[in-house]
């Protein structure tokens, strides 16, 4: 049964890179899997790569789009080395990032 959601945004993150870069966003992304429950607002999240290993597509649902800003530019995350690689790549064009925040209208259990 498919069910109206209300208080709730997801944010979609899609990362395109070739097989050298892989493993290092994918070790960040894994990573941001075990800090998101620690902010405030966190629902739930997934991480999922392409059967070419080419994408990474990471869902996570907050509670409110300020509460997925407040975790995205917590500080913190510069002290993490794998976020210093994760930008490094894409700012070299390495990597192709894709970020979108949208309301969540409807959701099965």
């Amino acid at each position: 049964m498919v069910t109206p959601r209300k208080n709730a945004c997801a944010v979609i993150v899609t990362v395109e890179a070739g097989p050298d870069a892989m493993p290092d966003l994918e070790a960040h992304a894994r990573y941001g899997l075990t800090r998101f429950p620690e902010f405030s607002g966190f629902i739930s999240a997934a991480l999922h790569k392409s059967a070419d290993g080419s994408r990474l597509v990471q869902y996570v649902c907050w509670r409110t789009e300020a509460e997925y800003l407040a975790c995205v530019n917590d500080p913190q995350w510069d002290e993490v080395p794998s976020t210093g690689r994760f930008m490094q790549l894409i700012e070299s064009g390495e990597a192709r990032m894709d970020v979108r925040v949208y309301e969540v209208v409807a959701s099965v259990p």
